[in-house]
Order: structure tokens, then C-alpha cells, then sequence
């Protein structure tokens, strides 16, 4: 496989790749959410900082929590003003209603119990207030997408309380259930150019379903799907062009 390698220990480097991709997910969730300076914002899943980077021009009083330690030591590096803590995102350190706002993506798409992480969105939340969550959504057609079901497909599945929430019907399903008032919700697409195959293949291995993929089966064999998906798609220059979809929706807590 040549030069291409991951570093099992760059969890942070891979997490920030991630979050660079899905950043126009974030601008879109926060401008259709319009905090303003004294907004209580709490972002669960916070991992580097990112989404919170570009919710600190608002002005918005701001949280976040995320359950990896090395995440959340960079993102303290980057906003040493912001409210981090360490929690699971079933378990958060919060008493009811006390955040005017509440963000999510990757926390509620790669859940074991997608339900039980919203309510406790809605339970931290005051009455009126919105939780908003966002999902990068399955590339139905795409290379990315073949691969990630290819490397699906070798590995066994987590469990998961009910069915994941991959697109936008089921999360609406959820937040329904955990008593949100889903009034809103919206797709964002945005096209992304990897200057090469290497890089490529960087930002593939910051996806969770991916890392995970290694552990099991191995580099060598993730790559060579990798390779059976992208290599045809290079162009003259070297590059490849991908489409993202992403997906949120805008609930207002009841309770």
C-alpha cells in the first residue's frame, strides 16, 4: 500500500481532518439556531473545538462536552474560556434546562442508543429552547459510500437500541420521540476536492465506522478497499472531487 499509513495514535489529528469537512454542516446548524451574545450554546460531541470556534463570533456563552480526554485537550487549547467537560453523551454533568441551545452531529449518529442521547439533549435544555442535530448522510451512489459499506460489511456491527439514525426521516423519528417540537430541518452540500489518493484516504480513516475497521480486519485490507473505490475517480491532476450531504434538523424542547 505504499507510503500510505494511519497513526493508530493521531486520533486528534484524524478528528480535526473530520471536522474541517463537516464545518459548512456547522455554519449552516448555528446560523439557522441565530445565537446571540448571552446565549447559553452547549455543543455535545464537542471534540476538538471546531463547531465552537465559529459559535464564539456570536458571542453566545459557551459549553461543550465530549468523552475522549484528548479531544477535549485540544479544544481547550484552542477556547480556554469555554465550559469543557468530560461525558458521555447519555450522561451529561448538566441540570435540566439549563441551556437556551443545544448542538449535535457526530454524537447522535454514531450512538448505541440514539433515543436515550436526545432526550438527554431535551432534558438540558430549558422549555422553548432548540436542540439541534446535524448528520453527515450516507453518499447513496458515491465512491465514499461504496467504501464505507464495503468496510461495513467486514466488521461486526455495534449494537444499537432501535435503528441508527443515518438520514434525515429517522432522526426527525427520534427527536419526535424524545418530546422535541421538530419545526425545522434542512440538507447542506458542499463539494470537497483531496488534492491526492494519500489525502483521500486521511479523511476516510477520521470517520469512527472506519477507525474502528482497522482495528478488526487490519490496514492493509481497509486500504485495499479503499483503493477499489477511489483510484478509478482520480483525475488527470491527481485530485478527487467529492460531494458531501449533510443533513440537521431544529427541535424545540416542550419540557
Amino acid at each position: 500500500m505504499g507510503t500510505v499509513q494511519v497513526q493508530p495514535h493521531d486520533s486528534t489529528g484524524r478528528t480535526r481532518v473530520r471536522e474541517e469537512q463537516v464545518r459548512p454542516l456547522y455554519a449552516a446548524t448555528l446560523a439557522a439556531l441565530g445565537p446571540q451574545p448571552g446565549t447559553r450554546l452547549l455543543h455535545v460531541g464537542c471534540g476538538t473545538g471546531t463547531a465552537l470556534a465559529l459559535a464564539a463570533f456570536t458571542g453566545a456563552d459557551l459549553a461543550g462536552s465530549d468523552p475522549a480526554a484528548d479531544l477535549l485537550s485540544v479544544a481547550r487549547d484552542r477556547l480556554p474560556d469555554v465550559d469543557l467537560r468530560a461525558a458521555e453523551n447519555i450522561e451529561l454533568p448538566y441540570d435540566r434546562g439549563c441551556f437556551d441551545q443545544v448542538m449535535a452531529f457526530d454524537a447522535i449518529q454514531y450512538a448505541a442508543s440514539p433515543a436515550v442521547a436526545v432526550a438527554e439533549l431535551a432534558r438540558v435544555t430549558r422549555p422553548g429552547g432548540v436542540v439541534a442535530i446535524g448528520l453527515w448522510h450516507n453518499w447513496s451512489g458515491r465512491e465514499a459510500s461504496a467504501f464505507l459499506s464495503a468496510v461495513r460489511g467486514r466488521v461486526p456491527t455495534p449494537p444499537t437500541e432501535g435503528p441508527p439514525v443515518h438520514d434525515l426521516f429517522r432522526l426527525r423519528e427520534v427527536m419526535v420521540e424524545a418530546g422535541l417540537d421538530v419545526f425545522a430541518s434542512a440538507e447542506v452540500t458542499h463539494r470537497h476536492d483531496f488534492a491526492s489518493l494519500d489525502s483521500a484516504w486521511h479523511s476516510m480513516t477520521a470517520s469512527p465506522n472506519v477507525a474502528r475497521a482497522i482495528q478488526i480486519m487490519g490496514i492493509e485490507a481497509a486500504h485495499e478497499i479503499f483503493m477499489a473505490n477511489f483510484a478509478t475517480m482520480q483525475r488527470a491532476d491527481g485530485s478527487i472531487q467529492q460531494e458531501h450531504l449533510f443533513q440537521y434538523a431544529l427541535g424545540r424542547a416542550t419540557s
